[in-house]
């Protein structure tokens, strides 16, 4: 009976401890979620502002119509771009 009893206290501390273990990597996890969803966030606001500075750039040059296209097109290729990156790297 005791080698039971101590057969299943070993158990709950195995248990309890990769319980721990386990909190610990969801934690790790979590956070670097965290991190890579700001990044992804303040890279697409530099994205917004960077087109915004070609816009206002190219408008002085060609126009408001002809710089709303331009920067549409160069933004259009850009996620074109990270679409076939994203497609390559799934196969």
């Amino acid at each position: 009976m005791e080698e039971i009893t101590r057969y299943i206290l070993n158990m709950l501390e195995i248990m309890e401890t990769e319980l721990k273990l386990i909190r610990i990597g969801m934690a790790k996890t979590a956070k670097g979620i965290s991190w890579f969803g700001m990044g992804v966030f303040l890279l697409g606001l530099g994205l917004i502002l960077l087109a915004w500075t070609i816009f206002t750039g190219l408008t002085l040059l060609i126009g408001k119509v002809g710089a709303g296209l331009v920067t549409s097109i160069l933004i259009l290729l850009l996620g074109g771009a990270f679409l076939w990156k994203g497609s390559k790297t799934l196969k």
